[in-house]
């Protein structure tokens, strides 16, 4: 439990709020660790969730695959063309 320094006076006015306020700060504490302590220990969440991350790399990864084959194929087309032109206009010169 948080401590802010305050002692209980005899009227108790103040002193009554700031513990009160000091308790509901500590609940809020309390709170927020057992959910992050829940969330750790939920090994189904978990697991779906690591799996995810995993399927969502490897599309992203196949993506990143089927782009560059794609910019392969269209390179090889490309030079294709561009030999197909230049064997077409030798021959033009020559004969």
């Amino acid at each position: 439990m948080t401590h802010n320094g305050t002692q209980p006076g005899k009227d108790g006015g103040d002193s009554i709020a700031a513990v009160e306020a000091d308790l509901d700060s500590t609940r809020h504490e309390l709170a927020d660790t057992l959910d992050e302590l829940a969330s750790r220990l939920d090994v189904k969440t978990r697991g779906k969730q690591k799996a995810h991350e995993v399927k969502e790399s490897a599309q992203v990864a196949a993506r990143s695959r089927d782009v560059q084959v794609r910019g392969g194929i269209a390179a090889a087309v490309l030079l294709g063309l561009v030999l197909l032109i230049a064997r077409k206009k030798r021959r033009n010169k020559v004969g």
